[in-house]
């Protein structure tokens, strides 16, 4: 994908943005206010200093030692990174992991390798 030039009427004056849907989730003209990542849920985040998309949990409907959630979070500072949080819920105090979305992808291709392994194993095959 590259950008290229058109020409546009005379009398047609347009920001830059001004059709298109930034990853910001708002036009190029938004207003100088807070402006949400387009996966935000918009619930109070000047006062919480990050947005914060919705929690997904990561549960498998089976009994488990403990239950996780996920969600993708961000400081409402203009040029922080979003990240993604893991929180541990079934404590009485939720402990939290944030890890770069960098990271995130490394430990997923870390977890496929390793139920692959797994699968290869109850499959009667030999660990690697």
């Amino acid at each position: 994908m590259a950008a290229q030039l058109t020409g546009m009427a005379p009398d047609v004056e347009r920001s830059c943005g001004y059709v298109f849907v930034f990853s910001t989730g708002t036009f190029g003209d938004a207003p100088a206010d807070l402006v949400h990542p387009c996966w935000c849920n918009r619930d109070d985040c000047e006062r919480r200093g990050q947005h914060r998309s919705r929690t997904l949990s990561a549960g498998t409907n089976r009994p488990a030692a403990f239950g996780v959630d996920v969600a993708l979070v961000q400081a409402v500072h203009p040029a922080a990174e979003p990240m993604v949080r893991l929180t541990s819920v079934e404590s009485s105090t939720p402990t939290s992991l944030v890890l770069s979305v960098g990271q995130t992808r490394i430990l997923r291709y870390r977890l496929a390798n390793l139920l692959d392994t797994a699968r290869a194993e109850r499959n009667g095959g030999r660990w690697a």
